[in-house]
């Protein structure tokens, strides 16, 4: 007799306790780390010990096609390319067992994500009208690129190549999700 029923309850039983609509990308599976079934993680956040609260997670190569992870470690690791996340999840106790989840997506609920009060996850801002402070549409917002910098807003503008807005205070003045908007003071040269 194999797992592969066991396995099936266990992905069924993963997908039904959370809807995908709330879940949140915060890293990437690229590989397994020693032989004890640690995975080491890109995280895709500002701040990599967001990874320390999380008890849940999910992991899965798509939103829809999850399953739920229990965290029972998190240490990091510093590379070239810049903070590695090393996670020991229960469920994956061995180096097969890691080498089976590798190349997927991490997820969390948003309600695992603690944000302060004047942060948004990036999907709420997609879609929202882009205008001027006097009101003149200039388009959609479409993505947000983040940079060291500072983020960028790419928007989609009918008829006319894209445009990137930096997010910086003396531009964007206000993002307001309820009037499903953000306004920006665009200087010489900004939308050309």
């Amino acid at each position: 007799m194999t797992n592969t029923p066991n396995r099936t309850d266990r992905d069924e039983a993963a997908t039904a306790s959370v809807e995908p609509e709330t879940l949140v990308r915060v890293g990437f599976v690229f590989r397994p780390h020693g032989v004890h079934g640690e995975l080491k993680v890109d995280p895709e956040s500002d701040d990599p010990t967001r990874f320390e609260a999380f008890e849940t997670i999910y992991i899965g190569p798509r939103r829809r096609e999850v399953q739920a992870f229990t965290v029972t470690s998190c240490r990091y690791q510093e590379t070239k390319r810049g903070t590695t996340v090393i996670l020991q999840l229960a469920e994956v106790e061995s180096r097969t067992d890691a080498e089976g989840i590798m190349k997927q997506t991490v997820f969390v609920s948003e309600d695992a994500l603690d944000l302060d009060e004047d942060e948004v996850f990036i999907h709420d801002l997609v879609g929202l009208d882009v205008v001027t402070e006097d009101g003149t549409s200039i388009g959609m917002l479409s993505n947000v690129l983040t940079y060291p910098a500072h983020d960028m807003l790419v928007v989609h503008r009918p008829g006319q190549s894209e445009a990137l807005i930096p997010v910086v205070e003396d531009i964007v003045l206000e993002m307001d999700l309820d009037a499903e908007r953000v306004v920006i003071r665009p200087i010489e040269g900004l939308l050309d």
